[in-house]
């Protein structure tokens, strides 16, 4: 499959609100636009952006753990950045029993491939982590480390000047390590001038790759094994770690030419001896392994090979799955029984595989075993639905490790007993993404429908999330996945090139299609648009579009195409042939193919393959196939994206379509650059920003294409002025926040962090509805109810659900604690004692600020003198369509419920210092008071 097209970021406090007149006055120079929200819960970029996700797995030879990487975002340097950390988990012999993880590592780097040492007394793992007393320029990229299981600090086994790119065990204290060869004499010349120049596929000077033997300790001892003089991209050890198995790049261009293909290698691990294997075509087929996979023993090992019948390129494949026996040197297809060929994943076991083999939107799990001098291929059940990803199996093939999720599911970490013809009971290892759970998924159908040449066309239908049956036909968009040799699949697929959840939440259909092109459908069909690039997907995403309408469903007249790389290469070439769409968004794409020929990084292999020769050749299917030269005829508002350094799509594509949109006036058209970036934005503020825009435009064009949104780019986020514009939406009878029931003021709620809350503290206004002896002293209606008890707290919520009939109570003090932290600043931006004194005081200051509040001030005011009017300060910001929660990082301690029963206040307070150690003790009672939730909504 081409990489082309697969990927799918000081002020004096007052003590009164500005008047709500006044911020309504200002906030009237801002036209918000209108959105649909799903009640409850609801999704924010945010919970899209910082996903957690397991991103590598490994399993001791012994059955009894596995390893495995949990990627976060994290704020390192002020910059949210992805960061892996090592988990170990213990497997119980017990049936069902819960497993036991613990945290290894506590890094803020990026980190990859785990593998157990054969004793599985350490874990070692890729990372470009700092090694200590390095210099900067002396190591560079990924280094091997290593972690002791039974506990201890991490460490670097090497220490190269540049990345390691594979590595394996070849027993207790010695690795295998591919990296590049040393810097020559030549490099450190142009270095010592500061000379960058590059000269492209310059093979003479372009470092070999070759294998290293390293000793498994802090700074190992290095022996060079190979002597190759090509560029090793892949390593599998055999299990007694005597030899190895290396795919090894021939020539620098092959990505871009296919000319000249890879080699595969055996590899003697102590003497260098390299035997060169699949020299001669099988079946006619040059096979070109990847997936390598050692059967337990050692006797021989498995690969995938893509399968295609154009003699050269490998654009649009099968995989075959094949077994080479090292005893015999005999290679043999291993039969799948299956012409769409493998899905996403398999491993060896004893006796033979278990795989996923490829079928649309699910693949199906089966085991593949060698019997009487054939294969026999087994269905396994399982008690799980969705899509399984991810195979590992221990190596004596009583357990089988995945992840599995669906479209309405995030995905978890599972372990299961592997059984002949069943997949056991799953014990979930992995705990990720714990905000999800209450948060809506909505309705999902695998669909079918007629497409191009009458043939059936499968593809994923996503539901508004606040669907009801019978409603009006709403907003459609068709997200469009790369490839083109790829697919959508019944598996969560929350990222930030289509977040359809998002646009779900604002009341869209979400509609993807595995059009002409795809895999998982087998060979005729993945091959089908060879020569044919457009003139089938087209037809049958438009099909899609018409069979959503006619179901009554889909509003014809609000219709969008969304798409990143080949998706984006299909959503430009949509806008030229149909005017429907009301919105595009376009990443990444093609619009013009004769300079995409050299210009991209394999565009000889990609583009003389769907279009049949280079540009000199088939010069006019290269200008009819260009949707560059049609963009005349579009009138659909289009925004674009591009990465400066791109080289699977150039930004000069973004450009051109850009230029031509602006110059030929018939379509509004946007142009977003993000420098330094590649195909895939790796940048979380540059992922936020795309998704962001998106937003943006689509509420534009589609969900409120009246509505006039102008932006006050001078008012900055988390300022006061930011404060009080969000503070103007806020409810409000007579100046006091809050709503009124039944002639009674009520708290305003708003979701927020997967609950419906309060927007602010519960103020005195509001308590005293419940409490009629309770005076308010003009001017401290909006302060917040403080010295109340945890008793007289929870009667106040008892009271409320019934006045409103809505399940209002206190949180729980996990709930509170996720809310606060949600908030985002941890009491560094609230109402707290650091800002009133200007520092972070240390307990003794802290408590020498206290005694003189009390002494000189406390008897001259009748409130506490430190608290604030709630929402005096910027808030967080909660639902999609921009309304805030204040004062969860300071102000008043909220009354929360402990797993006990008893009451505890949660956050920080405005008597109260955020020094990291403690201040030593709970805010005053002057200063507790309480918000509420409400349960189910």
């Amino acid at each position: 499959m081409s990489p082309r097209r697969a990927v799918r970021s000081t002020t004096t406090p007052g003590r009164s609100l500005l008047p709500i007149g006044l911020a309504l006055c200002l906030l009237s120079m801002i036209s918000t636009t209108a959105t649909r929200a799903a009640a409850g819960p609801t999704w924010t970029i945010d919970d899209i952006l910082h996903t957690e996700t397991v991103d590598g797995i490994a399993a001791s030879r012994d059955g009894h753990a596995i390893a495995w990487i949990r990627t976060t975002v994290e704020t390192v340097d002020k910059v949210e950045k992805r960061v892996g950390n090592l988990w170990l988990t213990r497997l119980s012999a017990a049936s069902g029993a819960k497993p036991a993880s613990i945290q290894l590592t506590r890094g803020r780097d990026r980190m990859s491939d785990p593998a157990f040492a054969p004793d599985g007394h350490a874990i070692a793992f890729l990372s470009e982590r700092k090694i200590p007393g390095a210099e900067e320029d002396e190591v560079e990229g990924n280094q091997v480390w290593i972690i002791p299981t039974g506990g201890g600090e991490a460490f670097a086994a090497t220490h190269f000047d540049r990345p390691v790119s594979a590595f394996g065990w070849i027993d207790a204290e010695t690795l295998v390590v591919a990296a590049p060869e040393a810097k020559s004499a030549w490099e450190l010349e142009r270095k010592k001038h500061h000379d960058e120049a590059q000269v492209v596929d310059d093979a003479d000077h372009t470092p070999p790759v070759r294998l290293y033997r390293v000793a498994a300790e802090p700074g190992g001892k290095v022996t060079r094994v190979t002597g190759n003089e090509d560029w090793i991209d892949s390593l599998a050890v055999a299990p007694d770690g005597r030899r190895a198995v290396v795919t090894a790049q021939q020539s620098l261009s092959y990505q871009f030419d296919s000319k000249v293909p890879p080699v595969t290698r055996l590899v003697d691990l102590t003497s260098g001896a390299a035997e060169t294997l699949f020299t001669e075509p099988f079946d006619g087929h040059k096979l070109l392994p990847s997936a390598i996979r050692w059967q337990p023993g050692g006797g021989g090992f498995y690969f995938v090979d893509e399968f295609t019948t154009d003699p050269r390129y490998r654009n649009a494949t099968v995989s075959r799955l094949y077994h080479y026996d090292l005893t015999s040197g005999a290679t043999e297809r291993v039969d799948l029984g299956w012409d769409r060929g493998l899905g996403r994943g398999y491993d060896a076991v004893p006796g033979g595989v278990v795989a996923l083999l490829a079928d649309g939107v699910r693949d199906r799990l089966v085991r593949i075993d060698r019997r009487g001098g054939g294969w026999t291929k087994t269905e396994l059940s399982t008690e799980q639905g969705g899509t399984l990803d991810g195979l590992l199996a221990e190596p004596d093939g009583a357990t089988l490790i995945y992840q599995q999720s669906a479209a309405t599911e995030p995905p978890q970490l599972y372990a299961a007993p592997l059984a002949a013809s069943k997949l056991g009971a799953p014990v979930q290892i992995s705990e990720l993404n714990k905000s999800f759970a209450d948060k809506p998924k909505g309705r999902v159908e695998v669909v079918h429908f007629t497409g191009a040449r009458g043939d059936t066309v499968e593809g994923l239908l996503y539901y508004p999330l606040d669907w009801t049956e019978g409603g009006a036909p709403a907003p459609l968009f068709l997200d469009i996945h790369g490839g083109p040799a790829s697919r959508d699949r019944d598996a969560w697929d929350q990222r930030w090139p289509a977040p359809s959840l998002l646009w779900r939440q604002r009341g869209a259909f979400v509609l993807q299609v595995n059009y002409h092109g795809s895999t998982g459908y087998g060979l005729d069909w993945v091959e089908s648009i060879q020569g044919h690039y457009y003139e089938l997907e087209t037809p049958d995403l438009l099909a899609g579009v018409d069979w959503v309408i006619a179901q009554g469903l889909a509003d014809p007249d609000r219709l969008a195409s969304i798409g990143w790389s080949n998706g984006g290469i299909l959503t430009a070439d949509l806008i030229t042939r149909t005017n429907r769409f009301k919105a595009a968004s376009v990443g990444a794409a093609d619009v013009e193919w004769i300079s995409d020929w050299a210009n991209v990084a394999f565009g000889a292999s990609f583009d003389n393959y769907y279009f049949g020769g280079p540009p000199w050749e088939a010069t006019q299917t290269y200008l009819e196939k260009s949707p560059f030269f049609r963009l005349t005829e579009v009138t659909t508002p289009t925004i674009i994206y591009t990465g400066t350094k791109d080289t699977n799509v150039p930004p000069h594509q973004s450009w051109s379509l850009f230029r031509a949109l602006q110059q030929i006036d018939k379509a509004p058209a946007r142009l977003v650059i993000f420098p330094g970036e590649p195909h895939g934005l790796r940048k979380i503020s540059d992922q936020r920003r795309k998704m962001q825009e998106d937003l943006d435009w689509l509420d534009r064009y589609i969900f409120a294409p009246d509505a006039a949104k102008e932006e006050i780019e001078a008012v900055r986020p988390g300022t006061l002025l930011a404060g009080l514009m969000d503070r103007a939406g806020a409810a409000a009878t007579d100046g006091a926040v809050g709503v009124t029931k039944d002639g009674a003021l009520v708290p305003e709620t708003v979701p927020f962090a997967g609950r419906t809350v309060g927007r602010f503290e519960v103020t005195r206004a509001q308590w005293a509805a419940f409490d009629p002896s309770a005076t308010v002293a003009p001017g401290e209606e909006n302060l917040p109810v403080t010295g109340v008890s945890f008793e007289r707290a929870k009667e106040y919520a008892e009271w409320l659900a019934r006045a409103t009939g809505r399940a209002f109570r206190l949180p729980t003090v996990e709930e509170a604690e996720e809310l606060a932290k949600a908030a985002g600043s941890a009491g560094k931006g609230g109402n707290t004692l650091d800002r009133w004194a200007g520092y972070t005081p240390n307990p003794d200051d802290a408590a020498a600020i206290r005694q003189a509040l009390e002494e000189k001030v406390g008897a001259s005011t009748g409130a506490p003198p430190l608290l604030l009017p709630v929402g005096s300060l910027p808030g967080a910001k909660a639902t999609p369509d921009g309304k805030a929660v204040f004062d969860l990082d300071g102000n008043a301690a909220e009354w929360a419920v402990g797993e006990d029963g008893a009451g505890k206040p949660v956050g920080p307070s405005a008597d109260r210092s955020t020094d990291a150690r403690g201040d030593g003790g709970e805010p005053g009672a002057e200063y507790v008071g309480l918000r509420v939730v409400v349960e189910g909504e």
